[in-house]
């Protein structure tokens, strides 16, 4: 099921041809670093997959397998999830290594905020990067989302962003 789509890629359900990539992706410490830390190892990469991703999302709630549409490969996935307040959604992307600075996340998540403001009625928008992430920083800056607050996790230092629907508006 295609979910969404921009002009580069396309946004669907993950499917069984997903999984190697995943994979790899969930393999690799560069991406894995400021994703929850260590590379997973390929058991723990197929069991998730197959318990948490294939098929799924079947919502707009989820990261979608995220395609760049000219070649019809699997780079990562992105996505809006669920909060604990139904007026906010969290902004997540994972795009494999070979695929960074390429714009695709920026793409991907401008694709997201646009489609949660426009047609979910959302109210904000959070995302959260880990001190040191300066890719994600910039993302989340040309997009207009501002500095929130800090909180540590199991030792890790995250930096909260949000982005508001008046602030979208206005194109700040």
């Amino acid at each position: 099921m295609v979910f969404l789509e921009t002009e580069r890629l396309v946004f669907r359900s993950h499917q069984a041809e997903d999984e190697k990539h995943f994979v790899e992706m969930q393999k690799d410490p560069m991406v894995r670093r400021f994703a929850g830390g260590n590379p997973w190892n390929e058991e723990r990469a197929r069991t998730r997959f197959r318990a948490e991703y294939l098929g799924r999302p079947v919502g707009h709630d989820g990261l979608w397998a995220t395609v760049l549409r000219s070649e019809n490969a699997y780079i990562g996935h992105c996505g809006i999830c669920a909060r604990e307040t139904a007026t906010e959604v969290r902004l997540t992307y994972y795009i494999a290594q070979p695929h960074w600075n390429c714009g695709y996340v920026t793409e991907a998540s401008r694709g997201f905020v646009d489609l949660a403001f426009q047609k979910l009625n959302f109210e904000k928008i959070v995302a959260d990067i880990e001190v040191g992430n300066f890719a994600s920083l910039r993302v989340l800056e040309k997009l207009g989302f501002t500095f929130h607050r800090s909180e540590e996790l199991r030792g890790r230092v995250f930096h909260l962003y949000e982005l508001t629907i008046e602030r979208w508006r206005a194109g700040v």
